[in-house]
């Protein structure tokens, strides 16, 4: 039997509507009694952060999530478009100043949980690279790296671009804080990471059945994409809820991967004892998208949509 895998979640949350598709996904999988989810950390931040998640969450079926927040993450640059809308909704939702400090939701979960925790990231490196750096504290004597490597199974990553030598790719190269974050995981995270990259996501499609007055239809419509969007970050997080790349539809290239803190290029050296490893695609992409689809049109018949949402 395919054991139950704590995780905990780190998104942008930011101008790209991907991110809210996986979310969906994860949650669905945590209401399946797929995952657990103990928390979820967002690691770049705006005024409506916070309320936004929230509001999104609750929707969604599951209220009262721990948020943490990385306060000084307000130089990503982009357009937000589906925020305000979230914000708006009716409800409570927990302001930013309600939130938790990232690194410390992270150090508190992980330092609470009696079995082996998998980190998700579909957003930017940096609080996982703080964390890695974070001293012991209330929560734990150990150090990031020491707690990381006692408590984190597998760090699974949407992030880089595999397919050539110094590829470039947003999460890991948006700003000087991403790219120097990005180059400190990779080279002191202790534990097994796999990275999806930028192209297997931009050929896949998903999104575009989404009913207009489900949340994240909306979401989708705000963001501009009523059609679909690729879909790195719900790709990602389907994998990760599978917990087994193959079984994903994918093969995974061992080895050590780095990036340029300055230019945020990554590169990769093939090591089969490597802990590192991007994966490739082994299906068509519509079998992804498919997949994809179908978890998303079955939460959207389940996703609380209030009257009035709208």
């Amino acid at each position: 039997m395919k054991k139950i895998r704590n995780m905990i979640v780190g998104t942008d949350w930011w101008d790209d509507c991907d991110d809210a598709a996986a979310l969906r996904i994860l949650v669905w999988a945590h209401r399946r009694g797929d995952i657990r989810l103990l928390g979820i950390a967002i690691n770049a931040c705006s005024p409506l952060s916070g309320p936004s998640l929230d509001a999104f969450l609750a929707r969604e079926g599951l209220v009262m999530l721990p948020i943490g927040l990385d306060r000084r993450a307000t130089d990503f640059g982009g357009q937000l478009t589906y925020q305000a809308r979230l914000a708006r909704l009716p409800g409570q939702h927990r302001a930013n100043e309600d939130c938790e400090d990232g690194v410390a939701l992270y150090r508190r979960l992980l330092a609470s949980a009696e079995e082996p925790v998998d980190l998700v990231e579909i957003g930017f490196s940096s609080i996982l690279s703080a964390l890695l750096e974070s001293k012991p504290d209330g929560y734990t004597a150990l150090d990031g790296c020491q707690l990381v490597k006692q408590k984190v199974r597998k760090l699974w990553m949407m992030a880089g671009k595999w397919d050539e030598e110094g590829g470039r790719e947003n999460n890991f190269a948006r700003n000087a804080r991403a790219r120097q974050a990005a180059a400190l995981v990779c080279r002191q995270w202790p534990t097994e990471i796999t990275f999806l990259g930028f192209e297997v996501g931009c050929t896949v499609i998903t999104g575009a059945g989404l009913p207009e007055q489900d949340v994240l239809g909306r979401i989708f419509r705000d963001h501009g994409s009523p059609r679909g969007r690729y879909s790195w970050d719900p790709m990602l997080a389907y994998m990760a809820c599978l917990q087994d790349e193959t079984a994903a539809g994918y093969r995974r290239m061992p080895g050590w991967a780095s990036v340029d803190e300055k230019s945020g290029c990554n590169r990769f050296r093939s090591d089969p004892e490597g802990r590192h490893g991007f994966v490739v695609k082994t299906q068509p992409d519509e079998a992804y998208a498919c997949a994809i689809d179908k978890i998303l049109m079955d939460a959207s018949r389940h996703a609380l949509d209030r009257k009035g949402d709208r």
